[in-house]
């Protein structure tokens, strides 16, 4: 029996090119998302996007809406400095901590999935990457969906939404209880392959029967220019986001290349590269209006080539069954005692 797969890279304030993707994606299908796919994987932004998926409670042309209007409460409204002498000022003035407060991507996130909303509340099976930095390695935070996963339900959606994208030396590490997380695009921004896993080894589903479609935030390419020297210090891979840049794009073109391997023509994958005059300003912070523009553009002018190949391997026609985790006597008694309980952005 088929097994479809939504996976969702990061990308920062890109991620609204995934929004849009997903929200036109939406509309073709005439049904939630989360109805049309059987397992939801997201990382950073994307795993806040898969979260709200697996909500059921707005739409994704509603989420990209909210993300385009709260950009620049999150990441300011300035554009990245230009110049050497502006770009060592600008790292000079965020040298001694985190260079975002984490309150306003918080009530992002609580205006898409809800305050006091926890893993255990959600309509669809989903997985999300993060670092935990407390133990030091890698934690994927899931769904209920077999019976060897009987931690994370209990979490709220919030909690889960800030350890995946507690990006480094943009936002704090996030705290769960004692542990401390970071952003899962460390090891996993694309989680294609974490998906086929959980797929096969945890949902027992045979090769032959997934499908994937994974959709990127127009950061799978990069390279460096000639000009630059071979001999870069510390500072200069940091300035103009190279590292960051570096490691997602070879995070993902590797991923890609392993699951389309694997999976052959079930896998499809939907991204765009932005054009050499957009990338300069089209960094992973940068939420303006130009910006935010460019991405809804990238993203209009991916469905045009994508979606009748999403069509034809019938990723909208494909209905997955709701899940309804409380119906687990052991969860359904844990939440029957936190409803009533809310919270507020402050």
């Amino acid at each position: 029996m088929t097994f479809r797969v939504l996976a969702l890279s990061g990308g920062g304030y890109r991620g609204l090119y995934t929004a849009q993707v997903l929200a036109g994606i939406e509309e073709a299908s005439g049904l939630p998302l989360h109805r049309r796919f059987d397992l939801i994987a997201g990382t950073s932004i994307g795993g806040i996007l898969a979260l709200a998926l697996a909500t059921g409670k707005s739409s994704m042309a509603a989420t990209a809406g909210l993300m385009a209007m709260q950009g620049t409460s999150i990441f300011g409204e300035s554009a990245p400095p230009k110049g050497a002498v502006g770009k060592i000022i600008d790292y000079a003035r965020h040298s001694r901590g985190a260079r975002y407060d984490p309150a306003p991507l918080k009530c992002l996130i609580s205006g898409l999935v809800g305050q006091d909303t926890r893993i255990g509340d959600l309509k669809q099976k989903v997985i999300v990457p993060a670092v935990n930095v407390t133990k030091g390695g890698p934690q994927v935070f899931k769904t209920p969906h077999h019976p060897r996963l009987v931690r994370d339900w209990k979490l709220p959606l919030v909690d889960v939404a800030l350890a995946t994208s507690a990006a480094p030396s943009y936002f704090p590490l996030h705290s769960i209880g004692s542990e401390r997380f970071a952003d899962g695009a460390l090891y996993a921004n694309s989680p294609d392959d974490l998906a086929l896993h959980e797929a096969q080894h945890f949902l027992g589903q045979e090769l032959p029967d997934i499908h994937v479609l994974s959709i990127g935030s127009t950061t799978s390419k990069f390279s460096f220019p000639s000009s630059l020297h071979s001999n870069l210090s510390w500072f200069s891979w940091l300035l103009d986001q190279r590292l960051t840049s570096a490691m997602i794009a070879a995070q993902q073109m590797n991923t890609d290349y392993i699951i389309r391997h694997k999976l052959g023509d079930r896998y499809i994958r939907v991204d765009a590269i932005p054009s050499p005059k957009q990338l300069p300003e089209m960094t992973l912070d940068n939420a303006s209006k130009t910006v935010a523009t460019d991405l809804m553009g990238l993203a209009e002018a991916s469905l045009r080539e994508s979606l009748p190949a999403i069509k034809a391997a019938g990723f909208l026609d494909h209905e997955a069954d709701e899940e309804d985790f409380l119906s687990r006597e052991d969860v359904g008694n844990y939440f029957s005692e936190l409803r009533g309980q809310n919270g507020h952005c402050g």
